[in-house]
């Protein structure tokens, strides 16, 4: 089967649609399938994977590096010309998703259209009015849904905001996947060597640090977190960089707590299982996230998650068994992890139940759903045309 899969953001970009994005590619081309990435063009990288096409490209704004793809290349357009794809995969809606579906509608191509982004969420982006960003994003997530063969997305959910949104196509929730062999046997002592994390507690968060990651929330809380135990018993790490990385890290400052927490900035992903083997709680606060890849990274390396209640979280975490689920409020948050880490017993059977969950999200078995879907629809494209 020949693969081509349409992406709005890919290597050597860090988030979880390119963390999806390439561990499908592992799993299909272990498979024996071949795979052909779309996707923008990003300042000098060069890619050492074959079979990845890059478009060009220009950063959101002078202040975000985050390329998005002028959806135009003869040189790609000639590639497409003499590639006789079997299936189309797109992973957004705007951009390089209707160039997908162009392809698809002018040569009788099935495409499938994941939906990973509660795009509504992130009109902050945008120099334009929010309630009109949301209301087009909205519409054109409706639209694109509608015009494809299958909709795939990670979560319960994410299907049910989709219903919201008036899609009336089929809807199959496969999640996104893991590659649970990076995140076995890893050194706990490598990454708190490295921080001089001691005896302390480690609250790790990972992801893009940005507004829309509530990332306040979080600080509030752990300033109500060090307050509450007993002095220098705890820590906390924020993996990522992103445009709100300075204001937090002043606020930090602000809050008393800027000995107690560390920023490391942009941690390649190679690393990111080094870093989660030193850590004893994953934290989330974001109510944005769709399926967080990261969450599910942290249960493969066996850490119990506490998270604020959202549609991300709730179909990762099962509450009060691989972690903890309460409202958006810091001296909640703060509690439900201290009483957490003053268990031992519980938060024992936390740690086993989250190597056990993550079991389900092997990247091997997950690309096969994806491959047993496109040859349904691949087989019933075939029949139509005959």
């Amino acid at each position: 089967m020949r693969i081509g899969i349409f992406t709005n953001c890919y290597l050597p970009l860090v988030n979880g649609v390119v963390g999806t994005v390439s561990l499908l590619r592992k799993g299909f081309l272990e498979a024996g399938h071949e795979v052909y990435i779309f996707a923008p063009g990003c300042d000098d990288y060069q890619d050492s994977e074959t079979g990845i096409f890059r478009y060009p490209a220009v950063n959101l704004t002078p202040q975000i590096k985050y390329p998005i793809a002028i959806p135009f290349s003869r040189t790609i357009s000639r590639k497409l010309k003499n590639l006789p794809l079997d299936i189309i995969h797109s992973h957004h809606p705007f951009v390089l998703g209707p160039v997908a579906l162009r392809l698809s509608s002018s040569r009788n191509i099935p495409l499938v259209y994941t939906f990973h982004t509660q795009y509504d969420q992130y009109t902050h982006y945008v120099p334009l009015p929010s309630a009109l960003v949301r209301s087009v994003s909205i519409r054109q997530v409706r639209r694109f849904s509608q015009a494809v063969n299958q909709v795939t997305t990670p979560a319960e959910s994410a299907r049910k905001i989709l219903l919201g949104y008036g899609v009336t196509n089929p809807i199959q929730v496969i999640p996104n996947p893991t590659d649970l062999s990076k995140f076995i046997n890893n050194d706990p002592g490598v990454v708190r060597q490295k921080y001089r994390i001691d005896h302390q507690k480690l609250l790790m968060s990972i992801g893009r640090v940005a507004p829309e990651k509530n990332l306040d929330l979080l600080l509030e809380s752990f300033r109500q977190m060090v307050v509450t135990a007993p002095p220098n018993t705890l820590k906390l790490m924020i993996i990522g960089d992103g445009p709100d990385l300075g204001r937090l890290t002043q606020l930090a400052k602000n809050l008393g707590i800027s000995d107690q927490v560390i920023f490391t900035g942009l941690v390649a992903p190679i690393l990111i299982p080094q870093y989660l083997a030193g850590a004893d709680l994953f934290v989330m606060t974001s109510t944005t996230e769709v399926k967080p890849l990261a969450q599910l990274e942290a249960l493969a390396s066996g850490i119990p998650i506490v998270a604020v209640t959202a549609a991300g979280a709730n179909d990762t975490i099962i509450h009060g068994q691989n972690g903890l689920l309460v409202v958006k409020d810091p001296h909640v948050f703060a509690k439900a992890v201290l009483d957490l880490l003053n268990d031992p017993e519980r938060y024992r059977d936390f740690q086993e139940n989250a190597r056990k969950t993550a079991s389900g999200y092997a990247y091997g078995a997950i690309a096969g759903q994806y491959l047993e879907l496109f040859e349904r629809l691949i087989r019933k494209q075939r029949r139509a045309l005959r």
